[in-house]
């Protein structure tokens, strides 16, 4: 009986475990700091299953580097909560997602702009631009979103508030969560319920 009991557990453990896609990870400067990051990371994909969150197979550790998405997935190795880690995963792999419809971003943009008008940029509580102000209402919602299916809402709202960057995006996210996602469904950008 208890060996019949430990075979389901551990099939059932195996079963479990994360689904996500396989990533080739590269570093900038080969440092140990980006080596131990690639494994943080590499711990998040064995935790979460992040396959419908996976639009690039590469990703690039860069110490000091600012995250970004193009022209190869980077992320940097300052010190941040596992949470914080794969938002911003998540985040970097969503304007893959973005990219790749591109005519729905920009009715959904379009519409943006419509209902929020001198939106800021070039600061901390925008993105570079005004253009990018608006895409990453798209972004920052899909991540909340995402956030919340694999962690839930409170651990999810507090990554957002606890950033110091794009703070007008993510406060306006989680005030206007209806009509961004009601803006979002329409353009059939919705990646998560």
């Amino acid at each position: 009986m208890r060996f019949l009991l430990s075979t389901v557990l551990t099939f059932y453990s195996l079963t479990m475990m994360a689904q996500s896609p396989e990533i080739t990870f590269t570093t900038r400067n080969d440092t140990e700091r980006e080596k131990k990051e690639i494994t943080r990371v590499q711990e998040i994909l064995e935790k979460y299953d992040l396959s419908k969150w996976i639009f690039t197979d590469k990703i690039m550790i860069e110490s000091f580097a600012i995250p970004h998405s193009h022209p190869v997935l980077t992320l940097n190795t300052k010190p941040k909560s596992e949470d914080e880690r794969l938002s911003t995963l998540l985040h970097e792999q969503i304007h893959w997602y973005v990219d790749e419809n591109k005519d729905q971003e920009q009715k959904a943009i379009a519409e943006f702009k419509k209902q929020y008008k001198n939106v800021p940029h070039g600061n901390r509580e925008g993105a570079k631009d005004e253009y990018s102000t608006y895409l990453h209402l798209i972004v920052c919602y899909l991540e909340f979103k995402s956030m919340v299916e694999l962690v839930g809402e409170e651990r999810a709202e507090k990554v957002m508030r606890d950033t110091n960057h794009y703070t007008w995006i993510y406060e306006t996210v989680l005030k206007d969560q209806k009509s961004i996602g009601k803006t979002i469904a329409r353009y059939k950008l919705n990646l998560v319920d």
